[in-house]
């Protein structure tokens, strides 16, 4: 219970308690519950949709549902992405692109990203058909935090210095990656059977990919990587969803 308060401190706004026993060890281990708090942050997004969707049209709830996933999260991996942005695209080397990742200012590339992937999000989520909104309401944020637990699982630590990140590279070992890979995948069939393993799997692969290519170009992966790896997989999963279930002709067919 104590790693998975851990866990919603770290991943939200909500303060349990300032007297949490924090460290290192104890943050790396809190990964295990991260998909739990996906779907503790779902289950508010679901609480927005149905509020707004009283007053508003489907579109308008839609992009308050994205608002309120930002507010939720404290905008906290959507900083990593602005960070990741800048990094790739003004870091020449491997150096200059880590210390541009810890700089607390954005660049014009980090921006546009930023309203890039909102923009998508919004209207990735809108092309999901309303029959299956709320159980991609459900997914979309576990997934997006079970690609965080296999990246800090899988890679090492990009950084010579210590970071945030470090302490899930270092203390996130089998058994969280195991934990939250059965969570992951109990949720994913419960909500969507056959079709959510496909998700689930193709979600598994592009995190590989993502971090295999973070490991070529900086030596690993640091928590703003993981940041961003958590925001493009939620974009994935709804895009995912609403090429699978919206009567997509080509998917119709390959689904028999």
């Amino acid at each position: 219970m104590n790693k998975f308060l851990i866990a919603l401190q770290f991943l939200t706004i909500i303060r349990v308690s300032k007297c949490l026993d924090i460290t290192g060890e104890k943050l790396g281990g809190s990964m295990a519950f991260f998909p739990l708090v996906g779907l503790l942050i779902g289950l508010i997004l679901i609480s927005v949709k149905y509020f707004f969707g009283l007053l508003l049209s489907p579109f308008l709830t839609d992009i308050f549902i994205v608002t309120a996933l930002v507010i939720i999260t404290g905008a906290l991996h959507l900083d990593g992405f602005a960070d990741t942005v800048d990094g790739l695209a003004g870091g020449t080397d491997r150096e200059k692109a880590l210390a541009i990742m810890r700089d607390s200012r954005i660049g014009s590339f980090a921006v546009v990203g930023l309203i890039l992937l909102l923009i998508l999000k919004i209207f990735a989520l809108w092309e999901v058909p309303e029959e299956i909104k709320n159980r991609a309401l459900l997914l979309m944020p576990v997934m997006g935090r079970w690609s965080t637990v296999q990246l800090a699982f899988g890679f090492n630590y990009a950084r010579s210095n210590s970071g945030t990140g470090q302490a899930f590279t270092s203390f996130a070992g089998k058994r969280e990656y195991v934990v939250a890979t059965l969570i992951t995948a109990g949720i994913t069939l419960s909500l969507f059977q056959l079709k959510g393993l496909i998700i689930l799997l193709f979600i598994a692969g592009l995190t590989l990919l993502f971090g295999l290519f973070f490991r070529r170009r900086l030596g690993g992966v640091t928590g703003d990587i993981m940041g961003a790896s958590c925001e493009i997989s939620e974009v994935v999963t709804l895009l995912a969803i609403g090429a699978t279930f919206a009567g997509n002709p080509y998917w119709e067919k390959l689904w028999g």
